[in-house]
């Protein structure tokens, strides 16, 4: 799939950079990147190709001191049709570089970014990866990328969208610009209201809609795909799971299509409205769990699963302690936890009441007397310590 078209050409960025040959007097670098991976990336640039002019593609609240700056004049991501296409393609830049902010080689969700730079007219184009490396892309490569990823995402992506049009009623532009912004829906919200005590988080989540958006959008970029293939790797049809944090169903959804016997528990509000919905509509059997309480489990279960929440908590180690209370004999429990060090190239949202260290959470988690049998990228397998 992608992998037979973004394999050959992957190499060093510093390595890639001194192999250019003509040497690029005039460079383009979209702004697609948080400071943490962007500002490097300059530096980096002014490194490798001395004395090259350099501008910056880039919202107009997000101009780089220092640098030449042709600003994009519209808020939310990257369009093509939004951009000045036409005073890029007067610069007749020798390279353009786009900066993913991710280690997916595929990155559907940077097309627009691609467009542009197709159509700023630029001899040469470079994609750098979060992880430092890169590949040259050309025509050939964005058309090969369109058929194999990009379609493909833009029909899950309509689906999706067409799935919040029939909760909600709205109109699927308006569904696609607040799936595009509620991220920064929430940061900003999250500012303004500065949520602290266990009441406060379960209102700013319950009671507000933008993670609808968020987790769908989460859903159609294919985010949580490695996560998901490595828990349905874990879960036998017939076992009982719980999802502690089941959003709008990523995991519990394909759960209860493999025949798990799922429990969907989330917070009262939006989110677990829609997961319900999304349920019914497709005629799988799942019990939906309001989180009432901070201690919502009376039952145990051979599968807990919570992937990205306990950093979202006020207090992670009683949640914990609640859900090994509750793990069934020879249970397994399945976490990813969004650790402080995989943050070092994002902006980092102040959603996280628990800046959570990987040792000492795996100190606390061997406390309680959890083993951990395996890892697969963010997902940790968990059983206790007697019963491996």
């Amino acid at each position: 799939m992608a992998d037979q078209y973004l394999q050959a050409g992957i190499t060093a960025l510093d390595e890639l950079l001194a192999q250019l040959s003509p040497r690029p007097r005039k460079i383009l670098v979209i702004r697609c990147a948080p400071p943490a991976m962007f500002d490097p990336l300059l530096r980096k640039l002014d490194t490798a190709i001395p004395g090259a002019e350099l501008a910056v593609l880039c919202h107009r609240d997000r101009s780089v001191d220092g640098r030449r700056c042709i600003i994009y004049n519209c808020d939310g991501f990257f369009r093509a049709e939004h951009a000045p296409l036409r005073e890029l393609k007067a610069e007749k830049f020798d390279l353009a570089v786009l900066p993913y902010a991710t280690d997916r080689r595929d990155a559907p969700f940077y097309h627009e970014v691609d467009r542009i730079a197709l159509a700023s007219g630029a001899k040469k184009m470079v994609i750098t990866y979060r992880d430092g490396v890169a590949l040259e892309a050309d025509s050939g490569f964005f058309e090969r990328k369109e058929l194999a990823v990009v379609r493909p995402w833009l029909a899950s992506r309509e689906r999706a969208v067409g799935e919040i049009c029939a909760f909600t009623g709205e109109q699927p532009d308006e569904v696609l610009e607040k799936c595009e912004m509620a991220g920064l829906r929430a940061v900003k919200l999250w500012q303004e209201t500065g949520p602290q005590t266990e009441q406060q988080v379960r209102e700013y989540y319950g009671g507000n809609d933008f993670y609808v958006y968020e987790l769908i959008k989460t859903e159609y970029n294919g985010d949580r795909r490695e996560i998901l293939n490595a828990v349905l790797a874990e879960c036998e049809p017939g076992v009982s799971v719980v999802d502690y944090g089941g959003g709008v169903g990523i995991f519990t959804i394909p759960l209860a299509e493999k025949g798990c016997r799922v429990t969907h528990l989330d917070l009262p509000g939006p989110l677990l409205d829609f997961a319900g919905f999304r349920f019914r509509r497709r005629g799988l059997d799942a019990t939906l769990l309001a989180a009432v309480s901070e201690e919502p489990l009376e039952q145990s279960y051979e599968i807990i699963l919570s992937v990205f929440v306990v950093e979202h908590l006020v207090d992670p180690q009683r949640t914990l302690a609640h859900l090994e209370r509750h793990l069934a004999p020879g249970g397994k429990m399945l976490l990813a936890v969004d650790f402080e060090d995989r943050r070092e190239a994002d902006e980092l949202l102040p959603l996280h009441l628990t800046h959570l260290e990987r040792d000492e959470y795996y100190r606390r988690m061997e406390e309680m007397g959890l083993v951990r049998l395996r890892s697969c990228r963010e997902l940790d397998v968990f059983m206790r310590g007697g019963e491996v």
